[in-house]
Formats: structure tokens, C-alpha cells, sequence
């Protein structure tokens, strides 16, 4: 199930379009992977827009980050999966850290784990 909250139109960021694209791909795919397989799949992404910021979260359900890869979680080349390289967030907090914002989270083992993603916003 996928829960969406928040404004649908009017939200301007200040962020390329194709790379706010892959942020969001790569965090919805991490969501959809970290929900285990006998567990009824719930992600929640909602959208809050301040006067200056517009801050966006991804919430999953799925088995949580446990403490020692709390700290890694960032890291280039660090992966927990059996495939892929590792890349994804990286390359995701480069993106938004160039566009002036920040990405954070908040997990508890095997309830689920929130992205927020915090742009800058425009217009």
C-alpha cells in the first residue's frame, strides 16, 4: 500500500528535476526492499512545504537499520543487499547537499525507517 499526504501542485524546489528523480527512485526502491517478504508492504510519503523549505518523507514498514550500519548508511560502497553497489544514498545526499538541502532518517528495528529529505524551496 502506498499513502501519499500533503500539496499535489505548486511545490517548486530548488533542485534538477532529473536528479530529485533518482533520489526519490532510490529511496522508494530501498523502502520496497527493506519490507520483508511476510510483512503486508505500507509506504507512507508525505509533503510538508514550508515558506522557505519543503521537506518530504518516505516511510516504510519494512525491518529498520540496525545501529552498526546507522553510521555507514551514507558511505559509498556500502550495501547491506546482495546485489547493487552500494551507491544509491550517496549519490542521493551529494544531490540534495548540492541543491542546499539535507537528508536524515529515523528507524526502529522491525517497525520501519523515514527518510526525510529537506530542499530549499522556490516560488
Amino acid at each position: 500500500k502506498v499513502k501519499y499526504e500533503g500539496e499535489s501542485e505548486g511545490i517548486f524546489v530548488f533542485a534538477d528535476r532529473e536528479q530529485l528523480i533518482l533520489v526519490f527512485n532510490n529511496l522508494l526502491k530501498n523502502a520496497l526492499q527493506a519490507i520483508p517478504s511476510t510483512r503486508e508492504g505500507e509506504i507512507e510519503i508525505r509533503i510538508e512545504a514550508g515558506e522557505k523549505q519543503v521537506r518530504i518523507f518516505i516511510k516504510d514498514n519494512g525491518k529498520g537499520i540496525s545501529d552498526d550500519v546507522k553510521e555507514k548508511l551514507f558511505t559509498p560502497n556500502f550495501t547491506t543487499k546482495s546485489t547493487g553497489m552500494g551507491l544509491g544514498l550517496s549519490i542521493s545526499r551529494n544531490i540534495i547537499r548540492m541543491a542546499g538541502g539535507d537528508i536524515t532518517f529515523e528507524t526502529t528495528l522491525n517497525v520501519g525507517t523515514e527518510f526525510k529529505v529537506i530542499l530549499p524551496r522556490i516560488g
